[in-house]
């Protein structure tokens, strides 16, 4: 790689950048980093002119439709894909190749960096797929279509779960697979990632946003703040469940939820906001004692942890595996249900001291991971390749 072109980074995503997803947002905020940080950037993604942004170069690929029920732009095969790739490679002089999905663009750029000597990074959102077991004949017709539209026809296959899951996570195994460097933001899932066999697996985080670190709320309810898509995995119900329980024991008015997304459900103590842009997310998060994360056994690293974390909350967490993840930043709770939700929202409330540390844990958390650290070590990651 020609020393000029060391800090030309080409960043590829095949999702569209105008959903705002955890991927989304994560890819977005490392291409406003690196630009930040004065690296050139190059943008490959459906809809990529949604990023606009000084520093930043967008290319958007032909779309040929969307596949159902997924939502994911369609856009060809990856052999059909990697002369686009090829050429913008070479129009841009880039020196590294980062993607950040396991379809046919992503499968061309690692394809067209080996071909062309170029490191390539592959960061994983979630090897974690979940989906009902009611759906698991489908696995093949999965299978199939990923095949096809990647060209990959072999390699690693996962088989711990149930037939579908087990596509979906041989999905993102076989594009890891072929990548030099495998990102992981987790360093629980960089563990899964290598058990997988997917090769070599460094646990790197998302980038935290610039510390806005607010005063804790004085006084009034504890204020808690629930901010995710409205998913199946991402369990919402597990803390509406547990708000009907902390009402029936302390009474309203002394717990309030602030909801972000959704539609509004008759439930005490909680207020839907709706769909709500990044700047208002950052209102209620200041508004708030702490952020709740009610995922079970899907999460890699939930970007709202970040954001809490960058706005000097901690989060409350229904996993266990999240829990020894953000360490002293998070407060796990007694058991992942409702219930156990439920005792330590009512524990909080009783005795808002013990919110102290872990508000300290979360800006020390935010600040390790800021975009000049975050940059730095891709580019050294790069390097050693």
């Amino acid at each position: 790689m020609p020393a000029e072109n060391a800090a030309h980074v080409l960043m590829v995503c095949d999702y569209s950048l105008r959903y705002l997803g955890g991927a989304q947002t994560a890819f977005i905020r490392q291409a406003q980093a690196l630009a930040g940080e004065g690296v050139k950037v190059v943008v490959l993604a459906p809809d990529a002119d949604a990023l606009a942004s000084d520093g930043i170069i967008t290319v958007s690929p032909p779309r040929r439709g969307t596949i159902p029920v997924l939502d994911l732009p369609l856009l060809g095969r990856a052999r059909d894909l990697e002369p686009l790739v090829a050429a913008t490679i070479r129009r841009h002089r880039i020196g590294a190749v980062v993607v950040h999905s396991e379809f046919a663009l992503a499968a061309a750029a690692i394809d067209v960096a080996r071909q062309l000597g170029l490191p390539s990074m592959h960061t994983v959102h979630t090897f974690f797929w979940r989906a009902p077991a009611a759906l698991a004949p489908f696995a093949p017709v999965v299978a199939r279509v990923h095949s096809a539209l990647t060209g990959i026809r072999s390699g690693g296959r996962f088989t711990g779960s149930h037939p579908l899951n087990n596509a979906l996570r041989t999905m993102t195994l076989r594009i890891a697979e072929r990548a030099d460097i495998v990102l992981s933001p987790s360093k629980h899932q960089a563990t899964a990632l290598r058990n997988a066999g997917a090769g070599r697996v460094e646990a790197f985080s998302n980038v935290a946003q610039p510390l806005q670190v607010a005063p804790a709320p004085d006084g009034g309810p504890l204020r808690l703040l629930w901010v995710a898509r409205f998913a199946p995995e991402k369990r919402v119900e597990v803390a509406l469940d547990a708000m009907r329980l902390v009402i029936d024991r302390l009474g309203e008015g002394r717990v309030h939820l602030d909801v972000a997304g959704g539609t509004h459900r008759p439930v005490p103590g909680v207020t839907f906001h709706g769909p709500v842009p990044g700047g208002r997310v950052g209102e209620l998060m200041d508004a708030a004692d702490a952020a709740l994360i009610t995922s079970l056994g899907f999460d890699n690293q939930p970007m709202v942890a970040l954001e809490a974390f960058a706005h000097g909350r901690p989060v409350i967490v229904s996993d266990p595996v999240l829990a020894t993840e953000f360490g002293d930043a998070a407060l796990g709770t007694p058991s992942p249900d409702a219930e156990g939700l439920a005792d330590l929202i009512v524990r909080l409330e009783a005795d808002r001291s013990l919110l102290a540390a872990p508000r300290e844990a979360a800006v020390a958390y935010a600040s390790e991971r800021v975009a000049s650290a975050h940059v730095a070590r891709l580019l050294e990651l790069a390097a050693s390749i």
